[in-house]
């Protein structure tokens, strides 16, 4: 059996499959809604050499693979062939319940690896997964997993997410990191810019990688070693990008004339000599060889890409976009779907019988037995039986007056001495020191895959930068995707290397948005993770607008998989952060974004602690002030009900006091989490109609926060009381905090004029 012809019939089915699954979805499955399905056929078939090298010769047992998103119909196609997927599977692409437009490990983690879809960020996630493994062996002495493959398109590599990862040191040593890049000059609305390439591979160069070029294959290869060979070469590499997808387009007798033909109508006459034994069918069949569909050469590729065993190695392989169907190389066939008689010539072109449209390889034929031969794809590992128990509290005490932020790094601190403590690593972008990570690296380290000597050792310091194998802080340079996206990989240390990992990242709360998307993409890759994100809001009165969150926690109670904290007091920082990190330990729970804030409570205001204290923060409300028991206290006459989040705490109390002294009676309620109180809305009995007596439900509500006031906004209608919504709605400026409280409406005396307004009174 020789394997490369074996191989060659496999990347032609793939092929078929890969196009009539996207032809099936549009075309002849059923479509009430009217409306175009896509499926990128030609995005999907200029990695269908590729996918085949790699799915039926190059993979080892344990490796992982990051598919590039666009090319789903190859990968399913592939999954199919290779046992993992019943055919019915493909009948279903891009319908409700069925295999996702891009590969996603949330919906179909039985053949998903790793999640990808926006551009980028699956790569680098997938990147930051080799990190993750590395971590893992460094401290709890596991075997060394696969390889991780990230195969993207040459386009995506313009995501400056890439470039910002491909700058972490730490990833220039991640020697179990194979990249393949599908170079088919073509992104969704125009052909790539002609330095695009160079300036790329530069980028991986410059991050010491091992970079692999397939620009030609073999055919091509053996005609520039003839006499005159050189010519062709250096006429083809000479093309502009535009130049050679319009060379790709020409009839037969047309590719002929453009190479030998230059700008002025001169022509090459040794060119056209060693051009002349062949016809214009097998010419335009020639200029088409590219590297990245030669099987042998990919082969060779991923041995050589193998054999380095001290850095990331990179392929770049030149591809046509569109290979091997009717729209090949056409500038605007991303989105391009092939016709009916299209299709049918393909068919007849591959050899698809009717009736055989869904066939994989039958039994005994030399295709089914190199498949049963191949090692398993992967498979996650049994989750490890070492557990380490998260305490529900800890024997911490904390300052009177105490920030959130101060409570969260006294915390660490207090965890940093308990076993629970080695599953935990904290991650920074360039801001351990000013999220009160200090003591936590103090006397946990630096992790780096390698030692490293610190010239300060001997100067004493309030941080020691203690960087070893053995540490378990990861600071990254000041690139919020790199920061979620490192959080999406170790929070994903269960399912993929079967060590649970208790990811911590922490960063200004103002960059939450700088990072969105990444954070989007590791919450809808099924990672759990924790942030705190401090400082945040106005309190951080000095600094401005540009580093004063407002919309973070409408972002907090948007974003899905992910529960949203603001509490006021550092016993709760504790609960709430302990009750996270159980949730990550036993794998049931969902990530944590935590909005702390670097201004000091008087931490007397909060109740004293109690079962029933810590219940109601972890639910997401207590209640702090009760003034039904006031005499007089009337619900249609003279009672408010106060809401108030992290840091406001204070000024709702205050304002209750003043309240009082003109005859309205106000409780004052906490709420630490709005997003929890606002999924609970929907539930039949709803926690904020316990937290809120029969008797309170029509008492005017005043609502407020260090944020945009639309965060809490949906408690008069849950409760079906008026409401005045208070909080930061435009940008932030410098001031002293009195200053900015006192403009932007979250003062005592704002919510004193609500809650008459709300009484008739204002």
């Amino acid at each position: 059996m020789n394997r490369l012809d074996v191989l060659e019939r496999i990347q032609r089915r793939v092929l078929w499959l890969s196009t009539y699954m996207v032809h099936h979805a549009n075309t002849l499955r059923p479509n009430p809604d009217g409306v175009k399905v896509g499926g990128h056929q030609a995005s999907s078939s200029s990695v269908v050499s590729l996918l085949t090298a790699l799915y039926f010769a190059a993979l080892q047992r344990d490796d992982l693979v990051a598919v590039k998103a666009h090319a789903s119909p190859a990968f399913y196609a592939i999954q199919y062939l290779r046992g993992r997927l019943p055919a019915g599977a493909l009948r279903e692409l891009r319908s409700f319940g069925g295999l996702q437009a891009y590969p996603s490990r949330r919906k179909n983690a039985e053949v998903v690896d790793l999640s990808t879809g926006s551009m980028g960020l699956g790569a680098v996630q997938a990147t930051f997964g080799a990190l993750a493994s590395r971590y893992i062996v460094d401290h709890f002495s596991g075997r060394a997993g696969g390889r991780v493959i990230v195969m993207v398109g040459d386009a995506e590599l313009d995501e400056g997410n890439v470039g910002e990862a491909l700058a972490e040191e730490a990833v220039g040593r991640l020697a179990n990191v194979l990249w393949i890049v599908d170079v088919n000059r073509q992104s969704l609305d125009r052909i790539v810019p002609d330095g695009r390439l160079r300036q790329t591979r530069a980028m991986f160069e410059a991050g010491g990688w091992h970079v692999i070029e397939l620009r030609w294959g073999r055919r091509l290869q053996t005609l520039f070693a003839t006499p005159g060979g050189d010519g062709l070469r250096r006429r083809l590499d000479a093309m502009t990008n535009g130049e050679y997808q319009r060379l790709l387009r020409l009839p037969l007798g047309g590719v002929r004339k453009a190479l030998v033909t230059d700008h002025e109508g001169r022509v090459d006459q040794p060119l056209d000599r060693l051009l002349s034994d062949t016809g214009d069918a097998a010419l335009g069949e020639l200029v088409a060889d590219r590297g990245g569909h030669d099987l042998r050469l990919i082969l060779e590729a991923c041995d050589e890409a193998g054999r380095v065993r001290d850095r990331p190695a990179v392929i770049f392989a030149h591809t046509i976009k569109g290979w091997g169907l009717p729209i090949a190389g056409d500038p605007l066939n991303h989105t391009m779907l092939l016709t009916q008689s299209q299709v049918d010539a393909l068919r007849g072109a591959l050899g698809i019988g009717d009736g055989e449209e869904w066939d994989g390889f039958a039994p005994g034929s030399q295709e089914a037995e190199l498949v049963r031969g191949l090692p398993p794809l992967f498979t996650p590992p049994a989750p490890s039986a070492s557990r380490e128990e998260v305490p529900s509290q800890l024997d911490e005490t904390y300052p009177a007056e105490c920030s959130t932020q101060e409570a969260f790094g006294r915390v660490l601190g207090a965890l940093s001495r308990l076993p629970a403590a080695d599953r935990i690593v904290t991650v920074s972008a360039d801001v351990a020191v000013t999220t009160h990570l200090a003591g936590w690296i103090n006397r946990k380290g630096v992790y780096f895959p390698e030692p490293k000597s610190n010239a300060f050792a001997d100067v004493p310091q309030a941080v020691q930068w203690k960087e070893s194998p053995a540490g378990q802080h990861i600071e990254l340079g000041i690139a919020e995707h790199n920061l979620f996206l490192l959080l999406g990989a170790l929070g994903l240390s269960r399912e993929l290397y079967g060590e649970p990992l208790l990811p911590i990242g922490t960063l200004y709360d103002p960059f939450v948005t700088r990072g969105l998307d990444a954070l989007y993409h590791a919450l809808y890759s099924g990672s759990r993770f924790i942030v705190a994100a401090t400082p945040s809001g106005v309190s951080l009165s000095p600094e401005g607008g540009a580093h004063q969150s407002v919309i973070t926690p409408g972002i907090g109670i948007a974003l899905p998989g992910i529960v949203y904290w603001d509490p006021a007091f550092a016993l709760e920082v504790e609960w709430i952060l302990l009750e996270g990190l159980r949730g990550l330990a036993d794998g049931q729970g969902e990530a944590v974004y935590l909005r702390l804030s670097t201004r000091p409570l008087d931490q007397s205001l909060a109740p004293r602690p109690s079962a029933a204290y810590r219940a109601g923060v972890l639910r997401g409300a207590y209640r702090l002030v009760d003034a039904r028991g006031e005499p007089g206290w009337d619900p249609d006459a003279n009672a408010v009900s106060v809401f108030a989040a992290g840091v406001t705490v204070p000024e709702a109390v205050h304002a209750g006091r003043a309240l009082r002294e003109r005859g309205v009676l106000a409780s004052v309620f906490v709420v630490t989490s709005p997003d929890r109180l606002y999924r609970d809305v929907r539930e039949p009995r709803p926690y904020l109609e316990e937290l809120v007596s029969p008797e309170e439900e029509g008492v005017p509500i005043v609502s407020v926060l260090d944020g945009h006031s639309h965060a809490l906004a949906f408690l008069g209608a849950a409760l079906g009381a008026s409401q005045l919504a208070l909080g930061v709605d435009d940008f932030g400026q410098s001031g002293t905090r009195a200053d900015l409280y006192r403009h932007y409406g979250i003062d005592a005396p704002a919510i004193t004029r609500a809650a008459q307004v709300l009484l008739g009174g204002g």
